[in-house]
């Protein structure tokens, strides 16, 4: 599986609206939202929430391009829209009603005629904290604690759980749920109304619910693995390099081992008024932590693979910090492997390189529809291996989602599809639209209207230089006209890097690269045959006696 057009969640669609599968023209979409901050400054609250609709029907190559993405609607700030952003999606979602039942006149090129455009949105791509708002389900009241670390949770009791997994429930099946919430009174005066135990957590009836179609979907909520993955590699990060305020492994943790009764290698020692805590396997200490901090630091990536990591690692007080989203990815998929297995135990590093190995096989362009049942289980037995690591402080919600990660990737198909990479850089172009910092709001709508523009003008521009037909920043090559006056063996194709420098050369280096010109250059091979023949004649003038000897001695 390639394409969202192979996922189970997209053939069970056209199955059951086969008169919308039928024309390849009708537009499928994929929606993401997210709050962010404008001004770059944490210190200045402030949230705008752009909605943003992504077609389906490109090429894999055009399908999360920015160029193809549209904003549909920017939910203002200052604070976040909460329980109200359904007031600001309902225009979409009438849009959205229309498009399926009655379609819009759109004229065919290729065809010559005008026909009848059908819509359907497949799923939503969100973060967790908006899953929350947008799909109304509580995740809050869904965190379990133990003793010391919040509220006290009956089911951190020390015994085997033997429950079975709840039974994945059909769009019937949540619409029968939702029928017991009563009513919602939106805006920023209303009273928060209690829940009752019939609700479960759901706060009301999701607005997409309008949509003739949502309740038979399969698939319509998407887990972000981009933040599960980030959120788990930073809890990782912070066990193995014990770094103050963001390890799990604190003393709240050894409490919790004591009470429980596992773990005792690992439990507080008492020593009358003083208590210490035992160093742990897991974690990094004195002159490892150094030399993992050197060896970060030195990792160098090809060019556009990943962001300068040594600028996130301190080496005076050996710690790490500032790791971007794609940060976490890279180190998580391909860093982790490689650093844990010269300083961890061996069960201890072969638990984390499972754990990598799941994420990169995971995030794989082609997934086997075959092959996808195996990380279900995988992931369940690595969890296990990582119970009895690390304290149970490091288990929180984010880890138990990837639980439900292979189970996503076999109804919606590739990950790249369906996370949040791609729409939070695009995010990140919006804070460069803010210029009237007293209207953000109205500063991105211009400026991305002033954008589709361009981008509509530079697909029928084909003489100059645009988005569409710029030369990658890494090609390697030369244009036709180039290279033509020079000999061959300078002529090889490839991408200089930074500026020129002059540099002299060693004897050393001087007699290879002289060397390697000589026998490769196939345009002085005439040149060649003439000094050996000279060279030849010259022995046989100067030494007639001894000539075949000094040749042969000059040859070998």
């Amino acid at each position: 599986m390639r394409y969202p057009a192979d996922s189970e969640a997209w053939i069970t669609f056209d199955e059951e609206h086969r008169w919308f599968a039928e024309d390849a023209r009708n537009v499928r979409l994929g929606l993401a939202s997210d709050g962010f901050n404008p001004f770059n400054n944490m210190a200045k609250p402030y949230s705008i929430w752009p909605v943003i609709l992504v077609p389906y029907n490109f090429p894999l190559w055009l399908c999360m391009k920015e160029a193809f993405f549209m904003t549909s609607l920017i939910i203002p700030g200052p604070k976040s829209p909460r329980n109200e952003i359904e007031v600001y999606m309902q225009p979409l979602v009438d849009e959205l009603s229309n498009l399926w039942e009655n379609g819009v006149a759109t004229y065919d090129p290729f065809s010559e005629e005008t026909f009848m455009l059908h819509a359907a949105l497949l799923w939503t791509i969100n973060d967790f904290p908006a899953y929350e708002i947008i799909h109304i389900w509580g995740i809050v009241d869904s965190y379990h604690w133990i003793t010391h670390g919040g509220k006290k949770k009956s089911i951190f009791n020390g015994k085997e759980d033997h429950c079975t997994p709840p039974t994945l429930l059909t769009g019937p099946e949540l619409l029968g749920q939702l029928t017991c919430i009563g009513h919602v009174s939106f805006g920023k005066c209303s009273k928060k109304r209690k829940h009752t135990p019939e609700e479960l957590n759901w706060t009301k009836k999701s607005i997409f619910f309008n949509l003739p179609y949502w309740s038979t979907l399969k698939f319509q909520h998407n887990l972000d693995v981009m933040h599960i993955e980030k959120s788990i590699c930073n809890s990782i990060l912070g066990m193995l390099m014990n770094i103050p305020g963001k390890s799990k492994d604190n003393i709240n943790a050894r409490r919790d081992l004591s009470n429980l009764g596992i773990r005792k290698e690992l439990h507080l020692i008492h020593d009358g008024d003083r208590c210490t805590m035992p160093p742990a396997t897991f974690a990094l200490h004195g002159d490892e932590r150094k030399s993992f901090c050197e060896w970060l630091s030195a990792v160098k990536f090809p060019d556009g693979f990943a962001a300068n990591i040594s600028h996130c690692v301190s080496m005076w007080d050996c710690k790490i910090s500032s790791f971007k989203n794609h940060d976490c990815h890279v180190f998580m998929q391909r860093l982790l492997p490689a650093a844990v297995g010269g300083y961890l135990r061996k069960d201890i590093s072969l638990t984390l390189i499972e754990f990598s190995n799941f994420f990169r096989e995971l995030c794989a362009q082609t997934l086997d529809r075959n092959l996808l049942k195996q990380p279900d289980s995988d992931i369940v037995n690595i969890l296990y291996k990582l119970e009895m690591i690390f304290p149970p402080s490091f288990f929180d919600v984010m880890v138990h989602l990837a639980v439900h990660l292979p189970r996503e990737a076999l109804l919606g198909d590739s990950i790249q599809y369906r996370w949040m990479y791609p729409f939070e850089r695009y995010l990140s172009k919006f804070k460069r639209y803010v210029k009237n910092k007293a209207h953000p709001e109205g500063s991105i709508a211009e400026a991305y209207i002033h954008v589709e523009y361009l981008i509509f003008c530079s697909m029928y521009l084909y003489d100059i230089e645009t988005r569409f037909n710029r030369e990658d920043r890494n090609i390697d090559g030369l244009p036709d006209d180039e290279g033509r006056d020079e000999f061959s063996v300078f002529t090889q194709k490839f991408c200089p890097l930074g500026i020129s420098t002059q540099l002299q050369l060693d004897d050393k280096l001087f007699k290879s690269a002289r060397w390697y010109v000589l026998n490769n250059c196939t345009e002085i091979a005439t040149y060649l045959e003439y000094g050996l023949i000279l060279y030849v004649v010259r022995l046989l003038i100067m030494f007639p006696m001894n000539s075949l000897l000094l040749v042969g001695n000059s040859f070998y």
